[in-house]
């Protein structure tokens, strides 16, 4: 209320000192023979020095204060805030207990919605996912902070009529209302909870997703084109990175993976190097070249595969999924039976290659 009268005020204020000038220029010009240029430069001086001075007491504006209310919308101010606790903690305790559990729930949600913030640029393939769930906790957050604010005002008209008027009489009616302001924000944080249970739900589905995808076969095409990998070389590097701190073996598999997919690169370009120097075998080198891009593609589709496995995984500790939550654990033991399977799929079709002549 204060802040909005302030701001009125102010705006009169800016108002009045502007007619002012224009009347006070309009003076000079009718009441003196000065030229329109010096005129001109006075004008601007005047009006300079006025929005400089409106412009300070601005600032001012913006520092004053009134017991119970700041110009940021803080419910209590800083001056009384340890009254008013001591107030409610004398009243009825658990609803301090309660304020401060909701409290540290907002600031912990807060941090994981600026990491999901940043997830969602760098995981760019689960990014729906992300999106959906910033999206759900930023609403369940928006409600929970509207609910303490609430809260938080009661209290506050609570103490100011205890500081005011009969406290024995008001610390009594108010005991009765704070146990249901209690409950009240416990059924707000218990709604608030169960968002973020939601979301992990979405989340599971995620990893379930992942896992079924893990091993599944291509299907052939007819013209062999190199498929690029969906994962730059920082990200892919990230998830190996994650594959060696849940399990050593899974981490060895995909660094066998990927030394697998150097084979078939290397033996692609001695090839190559081969054609270039025997020309009239252009038909048989060709033929073995695009038997290694094809076993180099197979390969990486499941290199991708896995990545896109572990990413989930990645993504759903993150944002909140303990290690033994029984949908990471479905997803670990999937790796560790898939990868060896894969090896071996790709290590046959490469000594098939090997033996093909």
């Amino acid at each position: 209320m204060l802040a909005t009268i302030l701001s009125a005020l102010f705006i009169l204020l800016v108002i009045a000192v502007l007619i002012g000038w224009y009347l006070f220029i309009k003076r000079i010009r009718r009441k003196s023979d000065m030229s329109s240029e010096p005129l001109f430069l006075i004008a601007v001086a005047s009006l300079t020095l006025l929005l400089f001075a409106l412009w300070q007491f601005s600032d001012s504006i913006k520092g004053i204060q009134w017991k119970g209310w700041d110009s940021n919308g803080s419910i209590f101010s800083s001056e009384n805030s340890e009254e008013i606790h001591n107030f409610t903690l004398k009243v009825y305790k658990p609803l301090v207990y309660s304020l401060d559990t909701v409290d540290s729930e907002i600031n912990d949600m807060n941090m994981l919605l600026d990491d999901v913030g940043t997830l969602i640029d760098e995981h760019p393939r689960h990014s729906l996912m992300l999106i959906q769930a910033k999206k759900t906790w930023s609403d369940g957050l928006y409600q929970l902070k509207k609910l303490k604010k609430v809260i938080k005002k009661d209290i506050r008209r609570a103490w100011i009529a205890h500081d005011t008027m009969n406290q024995k009489t008001v610390d009594t009616k108010f005991s009765r209302e704070a146990v249901k302001l209690d409950k009240h924000l416990n059924s707000g944080l218990q709604t608030f909870r169960k968002l973020i249970i939601s979301v992990h739900s979405v989340i599971r589905k995620d990893l379930a997703s992942s896992q079924m995808k893990l091993g599944k076969k291509q299907q052939k095409e007819g013209k062999i084109v190199r498929v690029k990998s969906q994962y730059s070389t920082h990200l892919s590097g990230k998830l190996l990175a994650f594959s060696e701190t849940i399990d050593p073996k899974i981490h060895e598999g995909m660094e066998s993976l990927i030394d697998e997919i150097a084979v078939t690169e290397q033996r692609q370009e001695k090839n190559k190097e081969h054609l270039e120097e025997n020309q009239d075998l252009e038909g048989p080198l060709i033929k073995v070249i695009d038997y290694w891009k094809e076993a180099e593609i197979h390969a990486r589709r499941y290199l991708d595969q896995l990545l896109y496995a572990l990413e989930s995984e990645l993504l759903g500790r993150k944002l909140g999924l303990k290690k033994k939550d029984y949908a990471v654990i479905s997803m670990h033991n999937s790796l560790r039976k898939k990868i060896p399977k894969i090896l071996i799929m790709v290590k046959n079709k490469r000594i098939a290659i090997d033996n093909s002549y």
